[in-house]
């Protein structure tokens, strides 16, 4: 077979063109940074300076306790960087940091955001634009769902995501861009793609839909993600993101009920697909804009009281049925 070298064309290079200094960040926390890698490193191969962060679910006194992260705000934002000294089957800021280290001799900071509410987030996104002079921000969500509205059967974990997009629309920064990845991946999170399609279709009569493109195996930006992937899965007893796990199979050719890992996942009605390997751009401001949680959400301080401000919106809402895709 003949392998030919491909970039990832992205399509909002127009919208990036005057950015030097981008912020890719992980919307919906847990491994959403690591589907941004791609987009990290075809940035990086067009000159531009890119840092990456994560709006984490790493508990921070175990980050401090196994390596040395730089604290920019005390319990809200730390920097991943250099080794974990003693294994975490939950890690995969510092996991990455490590593997930068190792596999490509980089001394890489992974910026982790603390699970708070709206306010703090804001903060610590405000904080690192001006150390590090962002002109850009995109956001990253491994599936779909932080294009949900929270007026869905099927929303699936809409809350974190709803919380990076009300952070992101609060802040001064001239690019705000959302990507997600991994279409028909969150079979656990009961996300209704058909609902999704419809609400990217009325981002695309706004004008806010910035176009697709699709990861192929031939990718240098896609083999490293696949490695940095393995990498952190392959820890002893380290968490495997559902996400990532289908579209890196999806991306290389697997087809249908495909397991990754056998010793990963136990859903049922898995299948990997083609689509899994599109990523879909869109305005992120006109994202928060037809999102239901994110004005309630602005003035939340902590999680949970995020988490009862969007249970008590999402209650007060007709739902509108789940929708199947009719082909």
């Amino acid at each position: 077979m003949l392998e030919v070298l491909m970039q990832l064309n992205l399509p909002i290079l127009d919208k990036l063109a005057n950015s030097q200094n981008i912020l890719i960040a992980g919307a919906g926390g847990g491994s959403d940074v690591l589907c941004g890698l791609p987009i990290y490193f075809a940035l990086q191969e067009l000159g531009k300076t890119v840092h990456l962060a994560n709006y984490s679910f790493t508990k921070f006194r175990l980050a401090q306790f196994v390596g040395e992260p730089e604290v920019l705000i005390e319990d809200t934002l730390l920097g991943a960087r250099g080794r974990v000294k003693e294994q975490l089957d939950y890690y995969p800021e510092g996991y990455l940091a490590q593997w930068f280290q190792d596999v490509r001799g980089e001394n890489v900071s992974v910026w982790m955001f603390a699970k708070t509410g709206v306010k703090p987030l804001v903060m610590s996104y405000e904080v690192l634009a001006k150390r590090f002079g962002i002109d850009a921000i995109i956001l990253v969500d491994g599936g779909v769902d932080s294009l949900m509205r929270g007026d869905e059967n099927g929303a699936g974990s809409l809350l974190e995501d709803s919380i990076s997009l009300a952070a992101v629309a609060a802040l001064d920064v001239p690019v705000k861009i959302l990507s997600c990845i991994g279409f028909g991946t969150e079979v656990e999170d009961g996300v209704c793609h058909g609902l999704a399609l419809e609400n990217m279709a009325a981002l695309a009569k706004q004008g806010a839909f910035l176009g697709s493109c699709a990861l192929t195996p031939q990718m240098p930006a896609f083999q490293l993600y696949e490695n940095a992937c393995r990498y952190i899965w392959e820890q002893p007893n380290h968490f495997k993101s559902h996400i990532s796990t289908r579209v890196i199979p999806a991306v290389n050719g697997e087809f249908g009920d495909y397991h990754m890992y056998r010793d990963h996942s136990s859903a049922t009605g898995i299948y990997v697909t083609p689509l899994m390997s599109l990523y879909w751009f869109f305005e992120a401001q006109a994202v928060a804009k037809q999102n239901l949680l994110v004005k309630p959400l602005m003035s939340t301080e902590t999680f949970d009281e995020a988490r009862s401000m969007s249970s008590g919106v999402r209650d007060s809402i007709k739902r509108r049925p789940r929708q199947l895709i009719p082909y």
